[in-house]
């Protein structure tokens, strides 16, 4: 929200009655006013009007007058009031800020901007339009101008509500955590309570995986008998990181009951839910994720599909979200064709052969990047779409309704022998292929990954060929592996280049390690051994507790006891590796085998 007039008006007043106006009228004024900061806007409007029946040519009553309409929420006589005072008096930085607010508010971002700029021309000292300039420009991403605005806004009139968040964000935006976290530190020396700066300083803390001591500052600000439904939110997210489910959900629902079209909190609960396998409890709100606005619309839409009867009719399912879940989700499409629809998918292009030969009942085409659909596609007749991650709202809805399949993807038989004959080449022993980096920042890339220099009571097994199977280049930490420690990582270019060539590889090898990455869906749904190390608290597809994941019976996950204990998960995962059993090289090569027994 904007910053309105109200919160710097008591330092804007003096300067109102420059030219003092009559007597009666500047002590209206001043009542009004005095109403206006004690929150009896009502009267404050009454006396302001009376003061305008005095002198109706008063630039400071219409002034203040605009400006209490506009936080009141009445835009249109606001505006009229402060248009009026401007053509009374043009040079008044305050009535051009709060037009600006007006015209913020209206969401006439240009004419918006324009009057920030003319009233910081006319008093660079505003604080409320640096601050609202600030919020506009947050909306075309212009951060260098956002930071610029809401630091001197900062230094002007450090009490305006919001404005520690935003200055908070807006560090967070630049990566530049230390200053922020200075900067939070120095006001809780002065006000140890503030609860602005507790909560700020706690998701400073979250934002850079440091969960324990973000919670501590979410407990004191709780403590300061301050809320709203934001921090909640927040606090929930680090009680989720520290693995405290029900705390998190409970904090989730908190924050909605405040506000219960908190989309963001229906959307982590719903995830809270999924990562605690309440499937029934976790898909509905699940939905959030293509109801946003955000979203781009096809170029052609058909009928949502809601569940009815699928028996001759033709289903659209369209890729969405990132590779691994498209992977994971077309678990669900032997469920829509057995309920006898014909299946048309549009998918992305990594995996537009492999669903090919998957699913050779279906009609599978390459997602274009304007979603424009296929001539084969139309001429399938569609009756219905579904975007493929809402196929599990009515296919998975409880633990039983996830099949104990073998494999439900099927790599190129000629490029499975040629890695075979590539892996055998090698000399004996298994053969491993392992991914150690995942993710964005954004995805939480630090929690879910490590140097591949951990990995050493991994890589020195014995008997043991290991393979590269990161989707990046990392030949530079590869070589510097081999230098520093001897031990070699087969590495080769065309399983990045080539989706068909990863499946192939991953079919043909002997077991698969890795983070959180799409390789874990990849080799789970082709059936093949694959392990996982995951963090404390991952992302809800790999759950909380069980050691398998219901997607995919191949898949074994070791976990960290606490969070960002690696140490642990790695002489794990080494000392299960030497009771690997050999005769899992011979597993589900050629198809679907056996490979959930070689879990273990």
């Amino acid at each position: 929200m904007p910053a309105t007039d109200n919160v710097i008006l008591k330092n804007l007043f003096a300067r109102l009655f420059s030219r003092p106006p009559p007597v009666a009228v500047h002590e209206l004024l001043r009542h009004g006013y005095s109403l206006q900061r004690a929150g009896d806007l009502i009267n404050a409007e009454t006396v302001y009007k009376s003061a305008l029946d005095h002198d109706p040519a008063s630039a400071d009553a219409h002034y203040l007058l605009g400006a209490l309409l506009g936080e009141r929420g009445d835009l249109a006589t606001a505006a009229d009031h402060l248009d009026r005072a401007l053509a009374l008096s043009p040079e008044r930085a305050d009535a051009h800020a709060a037009r600006g607010n007006v015209f913020l508010l209206r969401e006439e971002r240009a004419a918006a901007a324009t009057s920030f700029e003319h009233a910081l021309r006319l008093d660079p000292a505003n604080a409320a339009a640096h601050f609202n300039l600030g919020l506009l420009l947050q909306t075309v991403g212009a951060k260098a101008r956002v930071f610029q605005h809401f630091s001197r806004a900062y230094e002007l009139a450090p009490d305006i509500p919001d404005l520690l968040k935003n200055l908070t964000l807006s560090y967070l935006g630049f990566e530049r955590y230390e200053e922020a976290l200075a900067l939070l530190k120095h006001v809780l020396a002065r006000s140890p309570g503030h609860f602005e700066a507790l909560k700020c300083i706690g998701l400073v803390l979250q934002k850079t995986h440091r969960p324990q001591q973000a919670l501590e500052h979410y407990d004191r600000a709780r403590a300061s008998g301050d809320s709203d439904p934001e921090f909640l939110n927040n606090y929930g997210i680090v009680l989720q990181d520290l693995g405290r489910l029900d705390e998190a959900i409970a904090k989730y629902s908190e924050a909605i009951a405040l506000k219960p079209d908190f989309m963001l909190a229906i959307w982590h609960r719903s995830l809270a839910y999924l990562l605690q396998h309440d499937f029934a409890r976790g898909w509905p709100d699940y939905e959030l994720r293509v109801a946003s606005d955000d979203l781009p619309k096809r170029p052609t839409e058909f009928p949502r599909w809601n569940g009815e009867a699928l028996t001759g009719k033709t289903l659209l399912v369209y890729a969405e979200q990132g590779l691994g879940d498209e992977i994971m989700f077309s678990s669900c499409v032997p469920d829509v064709m057995a309920a006898g629809a014909h299946a048309v998918i549009e998918c992305s292009p990594k995996l537009e052969t492999l669903l090919q030969r998957s699913f050779p009942q279906a009609t599978v085409y390459a997602m274009t990047a304007d979603r424009t659909l296929q001539r084969r596609a139309l001429d399938a007749g569609i009756d219905l779409q579904i975007p493929i991650g809402s196929l599990p709202l009515y296919y998975r809805r409880e633990r039983t309704d996830f099949p104990d399949h073998r494999g439900y993807l099927r790599a190129d038989p000629d490029r499975i022998a040629r890695w075979r004959d590539r892996l055998s080449a090698l000399g004996p022993g298994l053969k491993v292929g392992i991914s150690w980096q995942g993710g964005t920042h954004r995805s939480r890339r630090p929690v879910r990954s490590m140097p591949l220099s951990t990995w050493q009571p991994i890589l020195k097994s014995k008997n043991m060929h290991f393979i590269d199977l990161q989707y990046t280049d990392c030949s530079a930490e590869l070589a510097e592996l081999r230098a520093t420690n001897g031990v070699h990582v087969h590495s080769w270019d065309d399983v990045r280049t080539d989706y068909e060539e990863t499946a192939a590889l991953v079919t043909a090898l002997d077991l698969v390690i890795s983070v959180c990455t799409a390789v874990i869906h990849l080799g789970g749904a082709l059936g093949r051994p694959v392990w996982v190390m995951a963090p404390f608290s991952p992302e809800w597809r790999y759950g909380f507790k069980s050691d398998g994941m219901p997607w995919y019976p191949s898949v074994r996950v070791f976990r960290q006891p606490q969070y960002g204990d690696w140490d642990a998960v790695i002489y794990q995962v080494a000392e299960r590796l030497a009771d690997f059993p050999a005769d899992c090289a011979s597993t589900a090569i050629d198809g679907p085998g056996a490979a959930g027994e070689c879990r273990r």
